[in-house]
C-alpha cells in the first residue's frame, strides 16, 4: 500500500485514524518507521480537517488549550503555525471557509485568519498571535533580546511584506479583473527587483538566516511568500519559465534551500507542485477542501 492510499484511508476511516493516533504514543523502539509516518499523518490529518462554513457547529473550546482558527492555505496563517511548531507547542486547528464564514466566526472575529483563542481570549492578526506566542512559550526565543535588532528584523518583515502587491495579481484571481500573460510578466519583473532589497540584507548578514544558525521570527514571518513564489514557474504552465527567479538572486536562493530544511516547514509547507495544484483549483472553483484532496501525494 502506498503512503498516499494509507493516508486516504485514515482520513476516511476515524477508528483507523483513532488507532493511529493511539500507536503513535506507544514507545519509540516498536516499529521505528511505522510509528513516524503514523505520527505525520496523524498531524497532517489535523492541517488538512474540512474547513468549516456558514451553518457549521461551533467547535468545542478548551480555555487551558491552545485552539488556532485556521485556513490550511493561507500564507497569514501559516506564520502562526510555524511559530507553534518552532515551538513544539501543542495546539488545535479549526479550518474556516473564508468564503462563507461561519456567523459565530464572524460575530467573535475579525473575520480573517489567524485567530487563536487561549485562556478564554481570543487573539487575532498573524503578527500580533507569534509574538503572543513567542511572550508565552520563550523556548526557543525566536525575537532577538536587542530592541534594536527586533525592531531592525521588523521592518525586513514589513517590507518584504510589501511583495504581495506584485505577487498577488500573479498567483491569486482577481475580483472583478482578468490579468493578462503580459501584465504578470510585469508584475513578476517588479517582484525581482524588489527582492533585491532582500538579497542585499541577507548579502549583509551573511549568516543562513536572518537569526543567524537558526531562524528566527523574521524568518518565518517572510517565509509564506516565498513558498508561492517557488510555486510560480509550475502554475503558470508554458509561461512558467519566464517566473524563475534569476542567478542574481543567490542569497535568496539559498536562504529559500534552508528554509525548506527547516522542522515547521517540512511539517507544515506545501512543495512548489502541491501549491501550485491547490492554487489552480482554487482560481477555478473557490473551494478549499477539494483542492486539498485533489492535491494530496504532490
Amino acid at each position: 500500500m502506498s503512503g498516499l492510499q494509507l493516508f486516504t484511508d485514515f482520513s476516511k476511516n476515524e477508528q483507523v485514524f483513532q488507532l493511529a493516533c493511539w500507536m503513535s504514543c506507544l514507545r519509540p523502539s516498536i516499529c521505528n518507521n511505522s510509528l513516524r509516518f503514523i505520527q505525520k499523518v496523524a498531524k497532517c490529518r489535523m492541517w488538512e480537517s474540512a474547513h468549516l462554513d456558514a451553518g457549521s457547529d461551533k467547535p468545542a473550546i478548551d480555555d487551558n488549550k491552545i485552539k488556532l482558527y485556521n485556513m490550511r492555505f493561507c500564507p497569514f496563517a501559516e506564520r502562526t503555525v510555524l511559530v507553534l511548531l518552532a515551538k513544539k507547542v501543542p495546539f488545535e486547528v479549526v479550518n474556516i471557509d473564508l468564503k462563507k464564514k461561519p456567523d459565530w466566526f464572524v460575530e467573535s472575529t475579525f473575520g480573517k485568519v489567524p485567530v487563536i483563542l487561549h485562556k478564554g481570549k481570543i487573539i487575532p492578526e498573524s503578527l500580533i498571535t507569534s509574538d503572543y506566542l513567542d511572550e508565552v512559550y520563550p523556548e526557543p526565543k525566536l525575537h532577538p533580546s536587542d530592541p534594536l535588532q527586533k525592531a531592525l528584523d521588523r521592518v525586513v518583515v514589513e517590507k518584504q511584506s510589501q511583495m504581495m502587491k506584485y505577487l498577488y495579481p500573479i498567483f491569486a484571481k482577481v475580483p472583478g479583473r482578468v490579468v493578462t500573460n503580459e501584465e504578470k510578466v510585469e508584475h513578476f519583473k517588479n517582484l525581482v527587483e524588489h527582492l533585491k532589497t532582500f538579497e542585499v540584507e541577507l548579502a549583509s548578514r551573511g549568516t543562513t538566516y536572518l537569526g543567524g544558525d537558526e531562524p528566527c521570527m523574521a524568518d518565518y514571518m517572510i517565509w509564506p511568500y516565498f513558498e508561492r513564489i517557488e510555486a510560480l514557474p509550475i502554475l503558470l504552465g508554458e509561461l512558467g519559465q519566464n517566473f524563475v527567479l534569476p542567478s542574481n538572486l543567490g542569497a535568496v536562493k539559498s536562504w529559500m534551500n534552508a528554509m525548506r530544511m527547516t522542522e515547521p516547514v517540512k511539517a507544515y509547507g506545501f512543495s512548489p507542485a502541491r501549491m501550485a495544484k491547490i492554487t489552480q483549483i482554487h482560481n477555478e472553483t473557490g473551494g478549499y477542501d477539494d483542492a486539498l484532496k485533489e492535491s494530496y501525494g504532490l
